[in-house]
């Protein structure tokens, strides 16, 4: 795997008790995810980017479930699948009607590709005054100075937040009958798993976009309209 790639945990952590359905669904297989992958793809070049779909087992890497990051040298997405299951995951799918599961492999998979939607504005746009909170704001602010932050874990939330906002946005885009029941469950999810992945726990930003309840349709930027709603709802 050429080129640069910066590579970042996704969603490993969504256990919580989706909507029942009269038949539970397996754990994802390599077509669903790639089915669901290829349904938001076209999100991901209308940021200027490629979506690259990979074997999470077959590169090496043992990241469960989903994982995320943007290769600059050929300007890619890349998005890992892992079918592998995990405990944990495996309960929670075993949960999920299949009625459901395609929908929420497409909102996964949006979370996903928002980490490589924030890397590109960072590290090829350099748009530093868009991604990074006001305490980390400088006006001379590198690449270099981006990654050290980044790396120290103090914006782990931060990026978390803009990524499960991005979610919820997709999800009352396409699906705004079941926006409101799922958006709640993933908050609570995040909130009740705090103690397990506290840097995951975005719940305050999403249940103020929740409350907010604000409108969507297919003329909204859903990446541009998170980063100001990352900003609008943060605690």
């Amino acid at each position: 795997m050429g080129g640069r790639c910066i590579t970042r945990l996704g969603i490993a952590a969504w256990i919580a008790c989706w909507s029942l359905g009269a038949q539970a669904s397996a754990y994802p297989t390599e077509s669903q995810f790639r089915q669901a992958l290829n349904d938001i793809a076209g999100l991901v070049r209308a940021e200027g980017m490629e979506l690259e779909v990979l074997d999470a087992q077959k590169e090496g890497l043992h990241r469960p479930l989903l994982s995320a990051g943007l290769n600059i040298t050929t300007n890619s997405c890349l998005v890992f699948f892992n079918t592998q299951p995990e405990d944990g995951l495996t309960q929670f799918f075993a949960a999920t009607s299949e009625r459901d599961l395609p929908l929420l492999l497409r909102v996964m998979a949006v979370h996903e590709v928002t980490h490589c939607v924030e890397q590109h504005e960072a590290y090829v746009r350099q748009r530093f005054d868009k991604v990074l909170p006001e305490a980390y704001k400088q006006a001379n602010m590198t690449i270099q100075g981006y990654s050290s932050v980044v790396k120290s874990g103090a914006v782990e939330t931060w990026g978390e937040a803009l990524a499960d906002i991005s979610s919820l946005l997709y999800l009352k885009q396409t699906a705004p009958g079941q926006w409101l029941g799922l958006a709640r469950r993933i908050s609570a999810m995040r909130h009740d798993l705090a103690h397990k992945w506290p840097l995951h726990d975005t719940s305050v930003w999403l249940d103020r976009l929740i409350v907010a309840n604000l409108e969507t349709n297919d003329n909204i930027n859903l990446f541009d309209a998170a980063f100001q709603y990352r900003k609008q709802f943060r605690p």
